[in-house]
């Protein structure tokens, strides 16, 4: 097969062959998955290789199929007392996040949202009755009073900043071990347009107004449900001023002088990478 890779979402498990022994598996424990080790590559386990987990698990979910290729992929949550055979092993996202390829990646994020998805709604949120999973889209109904819940989705900008001279704003998180320095970032508030995010966020973290906020891409974001939207920005006025919270530095870098920054894979290094060659 040929033609560009893209990931088709399927939300209907009766329609799709559970026992497909060429099926990709996503199992989850809390916030891991399990991935098997192929002479120390890491690979997604495959329907025939999965036998014991899939004793051992919840209810399974179909999570779509990869084309060109036509895998289809699947999820299911395990026990907390779960621990996988020989050759298999647990693992955070983050720690997969340069050993398996991109899209299987995101694949993963999209396994463990959905199985928190379908685990935090078991029960209605409005009357405590229990829910059904629909067959039609991807939501969990209450028959009672017909509430709907659907995977939850957190929407964030993330934006470099550059000023007059083209150094780049990045900061330093107060949640970081390592001394890592990146684009700001923030969570958008329920009425806010993007853009009113970005000013407010860049606003509130280093004290500083932006102009020319400009749409750059956007990054699924599994930690726990976010969907970051990239923007570049230019400063229009003041003088840093960190709040001490969430951003513990923040200073202007020429090309030349960049300290550590995010790996490769994720938006905040798109951006930077973009500033660098541009």
């Amino acid at each position: 097969m040929s033609g560009p890779q893209r990931f088709e979402p399927l939300h209907d498990p009766t329609k799709h062959d559970v026992d497909d022994p060429e099926a990709r598996w996503f199992f989850v424990r809390g916030n891991e998955v399990v991935v098997a080790d192929d002479d120390g590559a890491v690979i997604v386990p495959t329907g025939d290789m999965v036998v014991a987990q899939r004793a051992a698990a919840g209810k399974a979910q179909v999570l779509g199929r990869q084309l060109p290729t036509g895998a289809t992929y699947w999820t299911a949550p395990l026990p907390d007392d779960y621990e996988p055979p020989a050759g298999f092993f647990l693992s955070g996202l983050r720690g997969l996040f340069t050993k398996l390829p991109e899209s299987e990646w995101n694949i993963g994020g999209r396994a463990t949202q959905i199985t928190d998805w379908v685990r935090d709604n078991t029960y209605c949120g409005r009357c405590a009755g229990p829910m059904n999973q629909a067959d039609s889209e991807r939501s969990m109904r209450c028959p009672d009073d017909g509430f709907l819940a659907y995977p939850r989705l957190s929407p964030a900008v993330i934006m470099l900043i550059t000023n007059d001279d083209g150094r780049a704003l990045l900061g330093r998180s107060g949640m970081w071990d390592m001394p890592m320095y990146s684009t700001l970032a923030g969570f958008v508030e329920p009425g806010e347009t993007l853009e009113e995010t970005v000013h407010r966020e860049v606003r509130e973290e280093v004290g500083i107004e932006v102009r020319n906020v400009t749409y750059f891409a956007s990054q699924a974001w599994p930690f726990p449900n976010s969907l970051m939207l990239g923007f570049t920005a230019k400063w229009a006025s003041g003088d840093i001023e960190i709040d001490g919270v969430e951003i513990v530095d923040a200073q202007w870098f020429t090309r030349e002088d960049l300290p550590m920054i995010p790996p490769s894979q994720s938006i905040a290094r798109q951006l930077i990478d973009s500033w660098l060659i541009a």
